[in-house]
């Protein structure tokens, strides 16, 4: 019973800005188990289509996406880079919706379903999510989104949580047990 190779992982994180009818890729990270960025782009989004650039939160701002390359570009770059891959990260369905990739749910890690994760925020009900930031703060003892929320940071920050419980979640995946709260319907198209 071995564990799958420390190269196999990833870890992303995308940042969306508000358009008509949703939301738009805006920003997209991904590092490797060693914490070298393999991607961290802004994607273009026209100017005329952004309703809410959610700068706040994510600094996006306006500008910051004029020259970037196109969604197309970028989900084909993701795509390249996540192939074969397990893919860590933190309420992950989001992202991978945002970049429209589906992946096979054995090879997805996502912190915020990690049950024993949940419990120790206190988040029993489904639906409802750790937040990053206060998980980081009680696992890691990191602060972390101090000004804006940063892709690369997230990422980093997911995957380090992941590390600290890797040999038990492996195991524990390997041994069938059941340690992933379930994935929201609306997102399950981006799992098989």
């Amino acid at each position: 019973m071995s564990l799958p190779p420390l190269d196999r992982y990833v870890a992303m994180d995308c940042e969306m800005v508000g358009v008509r009818g949703g939301q738009a890729l805006a920003k997209v990270g991904i590092m490797d188990h060693t914490g070298s960025i393999l991607l961290n782009s802004y994607v273009f989004v026209h100017p005329q289509n952004v309703i809410d650039w959610r700068t706040k939160t994510s600094g996006i701002k306006v500008g910051d996406l004029d020259g970037a390359p196109t969604f197309e570009k970028i989900r084909t770059v993701v795509k390249g880079i996540v192939q074969d891959k397990i893919i860590v990260g933190h309420a992950l369905f989001n992202d991978l919706a945002a970049v429209q990739h589906r992946h096979t749910y054995e090879d997805t890690r996502d912190t915020s379903m990690y049950i024993p994760f949940r419990k120790l925020m206190g988040v029993e009900n489904e639906g409802i999510l750790p937040s990053l930031k206060k998980l980081a703060q009680k696992v890691l003892g990191v602060e972390i989104q101090q000004d804006v929320h940063c892709p690369i940071e997230d990422a980093r920050t997911t995957l380090n949580l992941f590390l600290t419980i890797r040999e038990e979640c492996e195991k524990s995946i390997l041994a069938g047990e059941d340690i992933w709260s379930g994935v929201p319907a609306s997102y399950e198209r981006w799992y098989w």
